[in-house]
């Protein structure tokens, strides 16, 4: 899983007054400006919420997908980055431990390293842990949404077959609401499988890492173990 690239201006100024979708083909909002640095790089975009009010979005949640610019949630884009730094942290510890084992190194040089990892990785746990309570505020949301959309349903039925509400009517809002239905449920599957993931790489790197690899050994060495019994013994014969 690897960090998303950071757009440049060139490459989304062309969408300013577009719609902006999220992943789940939620409309957010209409792209009003686009800010970058003097390098070009797109810091944020600003975008029209439904005739309401203003959004600022980072420049690092926004990708091009099928030719339309695209926003990550915030907790799918902290849970792949905190994915992404843990699972680098377990593979230089691995580097570390087998530098170690391979006394290559001085222990002054290897271990201050190790120690600066560790404190690293420790941090790192605290981010994780807040970011599945971001993922599983995000999904108690979902399932809040996921029960008023139930209800919706059933109060446009009701409406429908009672006569109240007409052909067109009903069709439509069947429409909105089914697709809705849709994209929230994908959401939901979404974050479920990302707090898996999540859950899997902090297993993995917070595991002691017991393997340690060891130095291989010259022959000059193997000959010098060679049990002390064997070497130099003495036979004396006795004749009677």
């Amino acid at each position: 899983m690897s960090t998303l690239a950071i757009l440049k201006i060139d490459e989304i100024s062309r969408y300013t007054g577009d719609d902006i979708n999220d992943e789940y083909g939620r409309i957010l909002g209409t792209i009003i400006s686009v800010q970058s640095s003097v390098d070009g790089r797109v810091e944020s975009v600003t975008i029209k919420v439904a005739d309401r009010y203003l959004e600022t979005i980072e420049g690092e949640r926004i990708k091009i997908h099928d030719g339309k610019l695209v926003v990550i949630p915030n907790w799918k884009f902290e849970a792949s980055r905190i994915i992404e730094n843990l699972d680098r942290a377990y593979k230089r510890r691995k580097a570390l431990d087998t530098i170690s084992g391979q006394n290559d190194l001085p222990s002054s040089v290897v271990e201050p390293m190790k120690r600066r990892l560790e404190e690293e990785i420790k941090a790192l746990r605290i981010k994780a842990d807040e970011v599945k309570k971001i993922i599983n505020g995000r999904v108690g949301e979902i399932e809040d949404e996921e029960l008023k959309v139930a209800k919706a349903i059933a109060t446009i039925e009701i409406s429908y077959f009672s006569g109240e509400v007409g052909e067109k009517g009903y069709t439509q809002s069947m429409n909105h609401l089914r697709k809705l239905k849709e994209s929230i449920s994908e959401e939901k599957r979404n974050a479920k499988e990302y707090l898996e993931k999540l859950d899997k790489t902090i297993q993995l790197t917070f595991t002691e890492n017991k393997e340690v690899v060891k130095p291989k050994e010259s022959e000059e060495n193997k000959i010098s173990q060679v049990p002390q019994s064997n070497q130099g013994s003495l036979i004396v014969k006795i004749q009677g």
